[in-house]
């Protein structure tokens, strides 16, 4: 009938912001992915909780009391990192395309060369101006450097990861297989995310 409505098309901005708000749940669940893949914040307090029994050990002078307390101390430590690391948690599954691997080369060594450093040049000073239980006090001062730098190495690293994650997102080819996401699943247990739906690829 001639009076009959035509069907209008879906309008712009509707599909716009179904995108938009498509793309923010991708972020939000991509965040929580990171978050999951990086080292909880009581590793760095048990690690340096770690450093500090090593050097109130030695300052002991106590040769049962080192033989005891420096091994276990070194083997809390190497259970700590071999934990955390992500493949071994199967908590999340992280694309290899998001680590930043070239730059946790440098950080991580720096991080380390920081702690000991401290540790070094505190405990030779205290040593040196006859202050008691100098490695005690050193070793407490690389756990403080330890316990504030390791979670600002942490958010340098959830940012480098999320910039990846937008990146290898942004440069997806439209088509094709379905894209399954940076990560494997999220701590729900769902993809973690794909950017190749329709309503994203009308946003380009």
């Amino acid at each position: 009938m001639a009076d009959r409505q035509q069907p209008q098309p879906a309008s712009t901005g509707t599909t716009s912001a179904d995108a938009a708000v498509e793309l923010a749940e991708i972020e939000r669940r991509q965040q929580e992915v990171i978050k999951a893949a990086l080292v909880p914040v009581w590793f760095w307090w048990v690690m340096g909780a770690a450093i500090v029994a090593i050097g109130a050990a030695r300052d002991s002078h106590d040769r049962v009391v080192m033989a005891t307390a420096i091994p276990l101390a070194v083997l809390v430590m190497a259970v700590l990192i071999i934990a955390t690391i992500p493949g071994v948690r199967r908590r999340v599954k992280v694309h290899s395309a998001v680590m930043p691997s070239a730059q946790a080369a440098i950080a991580i060594p720096g991080l380390i060369l920081l702690v000991d450093g401290v540790t070094i040049a505190c405990s030779m000073s205290l040593t040196e101006h006859h202050v008691s239980h100098p490695l005690t006090l050193g070793s407490a001062a690389g756990a403080a450097a330890l316990v504030i730098a390791g979670p600002l190495l942490n958010r340098y690293f959830g940012r480098l990861m999320l910039t990846n994650a937008r990146q290898h997102i942004a440069d997806a080819p439209d088509g094709g297989a379905p894209w399954r996401g940076l990560f494997g699943t999220d701590p729900g247990g769902r993809p973690a995310g794909h950017a190749t739906s329709a309503s994203e690829r009308g946003t380009r």
